[in-house]
């Protein structure tokens, strides 16, 4: 193999690593969003059961305070009716203390109902907590390897570049210009030639092009225009 292609091809291959590293570290930001809105959900979940539990705990207690209250009432009712002398008004406070007491029934009953939905959603909260705590930690563990892969792909490409500026200074200008023009493309700027057939876009080359790549030197497929060479240990 001709230096001229050997140094071609170890360029290439140098500038396929870097381009790949490029693609790889533009995919970070995407599956960082990805983690930092599924933390965001988890820990969102573990607020909102809070709140929850928050909202029902203040309930009973202003239910609690206003038991107390109409207790409070009944018994200075009770107390006051012994001082009563009319009939009519002794009734009307019989009748407040009743409707009171009703009032205090209702509330118990509901203060219950409220206990009850505190205890499933502390079991809610606590289950919520242990599985989102988990989640959490993996979430924060896939964030910080995202962190130490940008940082290894930074610095693998860093050497990368390096490396395609030194094997860059041994490439002669004209194959470098051609080469250089293919890399902004898609697929490798050079290829094998398959018999006839050009290794990039699959399409027969003309004789004359396969001709002179057989004899040594790296041609332009006649569809593509991509570089091709002749591998005289393939094969093909």
């Amino acid at each position: 193999m001709k230096k001229v292609l050997f140094d071609l091809i170890a360029l290439q291959d140098v500038d396929m690593k870097v381009r790949g590293l490029k693609t790889r570290l533009g995919m970070i930001p995407k599956e960082r969003k990805k983690f930092e809105q599924a933390l965001e959900d988890a820990e969102s979940a573990i607020k909102d059961k809070r709140n929850k539990l928050k909202a029902i705990e203040l309930n009973i207690n202003k239910t609690e305070s206003e038991i107390a209250k109409f207790d409070d009432s009944v018994r200075k009712l009770q107390s006051n009716s012994a001082l009563v002398k009319k009939n009519n008004e002794y009734q009307a406070m019989l009748l407040e203390i009743e409707h009171n007491k009703e009032k205090i029934s209702n509330l118990e009953t509901e203060l219950l109902e409220m206990m009850d939905q505190a205890d499933a959603m502390k079991k809610s909260l606590s289950t919520e907590e242990r599985q989102g705590a988990a989640r959490i930690k993996s979430i924060k563990d896939e964030l910080d390897e995202l962190v130490t892969l940008e940082r290894e792909i930074k610095e693998q490409g860093r050497a990368l570049l390096a490396k395609s500026k030194e094997f860059t200074a041994h490439v002669r200008p004209e194959l470098l210009e051609r080469y250089q023009h293919l890399l902004k493309g898609e697929g490798q700027p050079l290829v094998k030639l398959k018999g006839e057939i050009c290794g990039n876009c699959n399409f027969k080359i003309t004789p004359q092009t396969r001709n002179n790549c057989l004899s040594g030197n790296i041609v332009n497929c006649d569809n593509c225009s991509h570089m091709l060479y002749h591998d005289p240990n393939s094969s093909e």
